[in-house]
């Protein structure tokens, strides 16, 4: 019986009997009907001690795969401790991370994957991610405030890549826009290592009061389960396994199982949501993501050792006929699952009912710690809930270091200053480091009125509206071709690179989430990469106590057997103390002084966009990660923003200096730059290399003496190197063998070749 928008609670008389007849299991005389493999079929059996029913075995296909029982990585994943910090209100194992910022305010915030659903359809696969990451903020109680993205394409020169291009850009609008939510960050990279896996990894960031908090563990028993949102269908069925397996030529059109997105009921579910949790009406809260109603209703019953009866007979479905197994996986969007006291159920199906939204009791947590599925009467499944949760499989797989993946191979490079000008230009030019308008320009960015720094910057800046000024820092980062070379070394950089970019912000760090994308984890030197990249992110945060409350991890990214490049991608959070001490990344001053605050001493081009552009992997390791020397230039820079001394700043990342220096002059169309290096350099290491720990600087002359005190206290290198200008940019330097040399173009036409770098290629993109 539908019980859509009916507070009864039903309780039939059922049978016992559970279809499936008992036999002996081997891995040679079961072949599953969902792709389980054949050694976790015997360890099903042999757990259950029986042969699972069809429903048992989907139940399985979903809990057990990859992407929801983190088999091959949650033993490596417990390098991230957040724990001990004071600051973490809810870490790892709840809908999202939550950091005190302060002022009793929390900020709450997650990254996560829609890779495999965004490749078979682009628009639906990146709009549904959004809506996915977005219901992991609110089920914590917290109000999205902001939406940023990571996005990584083949090259544009393809036209199939061209389309998956634009209909994702047109997905996370298509969601973004329509709920209200601002996406005011984000990155690109184009790299044909990606031709038959893109990766579209979403962030979501809400703020919350800390003693608020909703959380998705269960305390007890008969607690009701109250489904409410949408209504269930067949879309997305078996999402869960489906992203957790690689392609390849013998798959068909899988484009049934991705999911498809509704914003205006997703919009009606937040305000919903977040008044039934405002009115302290329910005890938990989680959303219906990957698995549907089956990972929510175990995974809440789980935290808290109990169990959970379900009636699928009660949820209320916009299909007819759909199988108990179907209802149990089917990945329908804007879903949310709430276990509440008995008398709170009509007050919550009554807001359900305001918004529009379609709402039911689905079942209760029950003593018995099984995972007992009934529908019109009849048993389909009881499972011991643990099988689907701890004890789910937890594999140590084998592990190499040997390089996996071989840069590709583009010009060698040369290092006169005509040569340096014009890779410079190559660089600009080129998608992967040119202007990013034509995404954004599709974004809301200023919905909401919180935005006080958006794209342009080294990151985003938001309002928190609180009654010191305080404001939350955002800062991405992601560096596919410095892994491909060292993956720990990679990862720690990729680490210090969004710390940097806080800095350049006058941002404190504060907590870290991350998105883990990989290949196939059966291949030992895919699972080396992983085992790495998790090593060097858990270092580094370690060594600047930046803890990982949240995360993603997203396997067989890979066609054919041809894996991705190792891309962990990382977001920080950050607090800027007074919103008005915020610093720009963007100046439209002439007569400013240009410094240089870091170290430039260990200048090496490994793993940066020079080599990959350049095709040139001869050029030294990855420079060693230098946590300290960040963490210098961090208390630095707060103390430069809260005096208020910096006009504009810019980390040096992507490109180098050169690349900073110019993205720092965009404010206005003639603005440039007149360099002078005072000391004799190497000039392709100085002017190309993105060793992290080094942030330019604008200011006022008359503000020199005082920034110069403030880094000598720091132990923070300080060197002055010129002034912006109109009209002009123009770099002077002299060689290590002593020669002056010069470089120079006109502001106009390095902004025109930056304007056009992906616009060039999407003019006619279908």
């Amino acid at each position: 019986m539908d019980q859509s928008n009916s507070g009864e609670h039903h309780n039939p008389p059922y049978s016992r009997h559970i279809p499936g007849k008992i036999m002996t299991l081997t891995a040679d005389n079961r072949e599953s009907r969902f792709r389980i493999p054949s050694h976790e079929m015997a360890a099903i059996f042999s757990l259950l001690g029986r042969d699972p029913n069809l429903t048992e075995e989907a139940i399985f296909s979903a809990m057990w795969s990859e992407h929801c029982s983190y088999k091959s990585s949650r033993k490596h994943l417990r390098r991230f401790q957040s724990a001990h910090s004071s600051r973490v209100v809810s870490g790892p194992g709840e809908n999202a991370g939550i950091i005190h910022i302060g002022e009793g305010i929390g900020i709450a915030f997650k990254m996560e994957s829609h890779n495999h659903p965004s490749f078979l359809e682009p628009f639906q696969g990146a709009a549904t991610g959004v809506g996915g990451i977005l219901r992991d903020i609110f089920a914590m109680g917290a109000r999205p405030i902001a939406l940023a993205n990571s996005l990584v394409f083949g090259s544009l020169r393809h036209p199939r890549h061209r389309t998956l291009f634009r209909r994702v850009v047109a997905g996370i609008a298509g969601y973004g826009n329509p709920v209200g939510i601002p996406t005011v960050a984000g990155e690109v990279w184009f790299d044909d290592r990606y031709l038959n896996n893109i990766l579209v990894n979403v962030f979501a960031l809400g703020v919350v009061n800390v003693n608020s908090v909703m959380s998705a563990k269960a305390p007890k028993a008969g607690l009701i389960a109250i489904y409410m949102g949408n209504r269930t269908g067949r879309d997305g069925v078996s999402g869960a396994a489906m992203a957790s397996r690689g392609f390849n030529s013998s798959d068909g059109d899988l484009r049934p199982q991705v999911q498809v997105a509704d914003p205006y009921v997703g919009k009606n579910l937040i305000e919903a949501t977040l008044k039934i949790i405002q009115e302290g009406l329910p005890v938990a809260v989680q959303d219906m993501g990957a698995a549907g109603l089956t990972s929510s209703s175990t995974e809440m019953a789980g935290r808290g050792g109990l169990g959970m009866e379900l009636d699928l007979s009660s949820v209320p479905l916009r299909e007819t006929k759909m199988e108990g197994w179907e209802i149990l996986l089917s990945e329908s969007q804007e879903r949310m699952l709430f276990l509440a006291q008995p008398e709170q159920v009509e007050p919550i199906l009554q807001i359900a009912r305001n918004y529009q939204l379609a709402a039911s009791v689905v079942g209760e947590t029950i003593t018995e710690p099984l995972f007992r599925v009934k529908m019109k009467g009849q048993l389909l499944a009881e499972i011991p809930i643990e099988l689907l949760t701890d004890k789910a499989p937890v594999y140590d797989r084998p592990t190499s270091t040997n390089p996996a993946i071989v840069m590709p191979n583009h010009i060698k490079a040369q290092s006169g200053s005509h040569a340096i000008l014009e890779t410079f230009k190559e660089m600009i030019s080129h998608p992967n480091g040119g202007d990013t308008t034509w995404i954004h320009q599709q974004f809301d960015k200023a919905v909401g009125g919180a935005t006080l720094m958006g794209p342009g910057h080294d990151g985003a800046v938001m309002n928190l509206k609180s009654p010191q000024k305080s404001s939350v820092a955002i800062a991405l980062s992601s560096l596919p071709h410095t892994l491909s070379k060292d993956a720990y070394r990679g990862a720690g950089i990729t680490v210090l690179k969004a710390v940097t970019d806080l800095a350049a912000m006058g941002a404190i760090p504060l907590g870290m989430t991350d998105c883990l994308n990989f290949g196939n984890p059966e291949n030992p030197e895919i699972m080396g990469q992983l085992t790495e990249a998790i090593s060097g992110i858990a270092d580094i945060g370690a060594a600047l106590e930046i803890p990982v409350v949240s995360g993603n991890v997203s396997l067989y990214n890979e066609t054919n057997k041809q894996s991705i490049p190792p891309t962990p991608m990382i977001v920080i959070t950050g607090r800027v103390s007074d919103y008005r001490n915020r610093i720009a990344g963007i100046t439209k001053t002439p007569g400013l002084t240009i410094s240089l605050l870091g170290s430039s001493n260990d200048l090496s081009l490994g793993g940066s966009f020079f080599e990959w552009i350049s095709g040139d992997t001869s050029l030294g390791p990855v420079p060693e990660p230098n946590p300290s020397q960040v963490k210098r230039i961090v208390n630095l820079m707060s103390g430069l923003s809260s005096r208020r001394l910096v006009t504009c700043s810019r980390a040096i990342g992507k490109g180098g200096i050169l690349r900073s220096l110019f993205m720092m002059t965009l404010g206005a169309t003639d603005l440039g730059v007149i360099i002078k290096i005072p000391n004799p350099i190497e000039p392709l290491s100085y002017f190309f290399s993105e060793a992290p720990g080094r942030i330019l600087i604008g200011h006022s002359t008359t503000d020199q003496e005082e920034i110069i005190q403030w880094a000598k206290e720091m132990g923070v290198p300080f060197q002055t190197i010129g002034i912006t200008a109109k009209k002009t940019f123009s770099v002077s330097y002299r060689e290590l063998a002593g020669h002056e040399k010069h470089l120079a173009d006109s502001p106009q036409t390095l902004q025109n070749l930056f304007m056009n770098a992906i616009t060039q290629y999407m003019e006619d993109a279908p």
